[in-house]
């Protein structure tokens, strides 16, 4: 039977500028459309929101702007990774049955979604995919969360409808859908009759892939650390055909995510898997979110890591219990590097958790439901998106049992988990007042800057875009004019640190090599140390060792423009990182907020990088030496790439 057109918008015209074709698929929130793009003659698919003509005219523009908001945020996300679906445009229009229709437009994709691949795969009595098959398979998605993860975005509906397998180029990959939409309904819950009629305020997720702390805020805040969850129970769907979850209802389902008894397995759906790779998924599917692994790419570096191992021991316990022994199939890796590559580490820390939780017995559990009516509406289809609260980001520190920590590798520097003054009570406004800032881990941070003949490794490898002058306020005549100052436009700058890039291009690289973007904190703890001293080599103004900056006439230091990294060679911070004042500006994880630092002293902080504005460090080649001071924070637009925007990466240390 064929999907119903609640709008009547098949044969119509939206937004001026798509015809709707045909309804291809209705869900809880949404009815999504083939329509087609009546200016670029392309096919696109059109995603209209149910149940909300009962806004009253305030809440309906505000509903817009933040779909609008979460558009562009899908948009920039899409960019960053070619594994997320592309939005193209979203508005608002009144339908021909006369319902106001907020909608979102995104790419057309060939294909079908992984529910109905596994689906069909059970129909057809074909047996489910080998274990390093389903790794494989689920690679691209991993990648393209981590992607998200990497600039403090969060899904939190993670499931098999929501992977989509595409045809692309006469290949298959798969595409992350649905970032968004459910997040904007959830900020208008307390305020529209509409969201009381859905029922979908509450718990905006599926709960046949819910995490814990979905269920039950008991349980801690939701997360990269949520979809590291989900992603766990959709391995095992893979490699088995078997639900992880089980459960008739959402009490069933509850008990079923959050018994510490009773774990999901990929041995318990049926499969077969070896003891590393068992233990992998067993850490992603812990009750407490601080036990699973922090982002979908230490998951996935883990999981990969494991699986090589278990192929070089033998291929027999990576292939499903139904299957015939045999050669397991290759296995790429997620990011091009050897198995045996270190987990990526995020600057997202895991949310607290009452340590109570995990030891809870199922009695008490059950008690926790409370109005299971409530919990009752979270069944339907649902997507969601979430970026980390400032309460959400700062776990106690927790003592733990393990090995020694490795050491930095070559061109990476330790820096020691411990307590600093962030600010300067003689900065601008924005640098004060100065705070007490503890950092509960030790981390590693590059050496240098990362440099033009390094970023175009990644954009060999499809991972990274080409860095190049654009952003908001970038005109055609700033590219001509200005675009040859970015370092990658001169062959000669191969070690002279990547300019014209943007945040989110800065923290994609970070992710292809198992990296992340430092937080502000951590970048500031790098560059002066727990001292309190100005620049990173002390309190003397830069000279022309020290640091590559703008000078006044007859004060120059050579060339003018960016250096070598690691030129500056006396401009070393404490812990031995160069150019952490000079050369480019570094982009950080951080959003822009003047007023951070005004709440106090605070552990491992993170501001979500939510808005417009992003936060640059360390002052550049054609900047003052005054923008050098390790406290010196500019805004910038997280979308722009100029000639004297740069970064480094840094990782973890567990």
């Amino acid at each position: 039977m064929a999907p119903s057109d609640p709008f009547g918008w098949v044969g119509a015209t939206i937004g001026g500028k798509y015809r709707l074709d045909a309804v291809v698929g209705e869900g809880g929130f949404g009815v999504v459309y083939r329509g087609h793009h009546l200016g670029l003659d392309e096919p696109v698919a059109v995603k209209c929101l149910k149940q909300l003509g009962s806004l009253a005219p305030a809440e309906r523009a505000s509903f817009q702007r933040m779909l609008l908001d979460e558009g562009r945020l899908l948009h920039r996300l899409s960019r960053a990774d070619a594994g997320i679906v592309q939005a193209l445009d979203a508005g608002a229009a009144v339908s021909p049955s006369g319902e106001w229709t907020p909608y979102l437009v995104l790419e057309w994709l060939d294909g079908a979604p992984l529910d109905r691949d596994i689906a069909e795969r059970r129909a057809r009595g074909e047996p489910a995919r080998p274990l390093a098959e389903a790794v494989a398979l689920l690679a691209p998605a991993a990648r393209a969360l981590e992607a998200a993860h990497a600039q403090g975005v969060a899904h939190r509906d993670v499931k098999p409808a929501n992977l989509f397998l595409a045809e692309i180029g006469g290949r298959r990959t798969m595409k992350v859908l649905d970032f968004g939409i459910a997040k904007v309904l959830g900020e208008l819950s307390g305020m529209t009759q509409a969201m009381a009629q859905t029922g979908s305020a509450l718990r905006a997720f599926t709960v046949h892939y819910g995490a814990p702390e979905q269920f039950h805020h008991r349980f801690g805040a939701t997360g990269p650390w949520t979809d590291v969850f989900a992603l766990g129970l959709v391995l095992i769907e893979v490699a088995s055909g078997n639900r992880a979850l089980l459960g008739s209802d959402v009490t069933q389902l509850y008990i079923a995510s959050t018994d510490p008894a009773f774990r999901p397995s990929l041995r318990g759906a049926g499969a077969s898997a070896p003891d590393a790779v068992e233990a992998v998924v067993r850490r992603a599917l812990a009750v407490d979110p601080r036990e699973r692994y922090r982002t979908a790419g230490e998951l996935w570096s883990a999981l990969e890591a494991a699986v090589a191992t278990a192929a070089s021991a033998g291929a027999g316990a990576l292939a499903p219990a139904a299957a015939r022994p045999g050669p397991a199939p290759s296995l790429p890796t997620m990011r091009g590097l050897t198995a045996s590559a270190p987990p990526l580490a995020t600057p997202h820390p895991a949310p607290p958790a009452p340590a109570a939780v995990a030891g809870a017995p199922r009695r008490r559990l059950l008690l926790a439901l409370g109005s299971a009516a409530a919990l009752a509406a979270a069944a339907g289809a649902a997507v969601s998106l979430v970026r980390p609260q400032a309460q959400q980001a700062a776990p106690p520190a927790r003592a733990h049992g393990g090995p020694v920590e490795p050491a930095p590798s070559p061109d990476m520097v330790r820096v020691p988990a411990g307590r600093f003054t962030m600010g300067s009570p003689k900065g601008g406004k924005s640098e004060r007042p100065p705070h007490e800032v503890t950092l509960t881990r030790a981390f590693d941070i590059d050496r240098t800057e990362v440099t033009v003949a390094a970023y175009q490794r990644c954009v060999e490898a499809g991972r990274c875009t080409p860095s190049g002058l654009h952003g908001p306020r970038a005109t055609d005549a700033d590219v001509a004019q200005r675009g040859a100052l970015c370092t990658a436009a001169d062959p000669a700058k191969a070690q002279h640190p990547v300019s014209c890039v943007d945040q989110a291009q800065a923290a994609a690289y970070c992710a292809f090599v198992d990296k992340r973007l430092p937080t502000e904190a951590e970048w500031e703890y790098a560059a002066r140390g727990a001292d309190g001293r100005e620049y990173p080599w002390g309190n003397e103004p830069p000279g022309c060792a020290h640091a590559v900056v703008s000078r006044p006439a007859g004060q120059g230091c050579g060339a003018l423009g960016t250096q070598d990294v690691g030129s500056a060679k006396a401009g070393a911070s404490p812990s031995g990182a160069l150019d952490m004042a000079g050369n480019v500006w570094e982009w950080v994880a951080d959003g822009w907020d003047p007023a951070a630092y005004a709440e106090g002293a605070r552990t491992d902080p993170l501001v979500p990088a939510t808005g417009s504005k992003g936060v640059l460090r360390g002052g550049s080649w054609d900047f003052s030496a005054s923008s050098a001071r390790s406290t010196y924070r500019l805004a910038f637009d997280r979308e722009a790439g100029d000639v004297s925007t740069g970064f480094r990466c840094a990782r973890s240390v567990d």
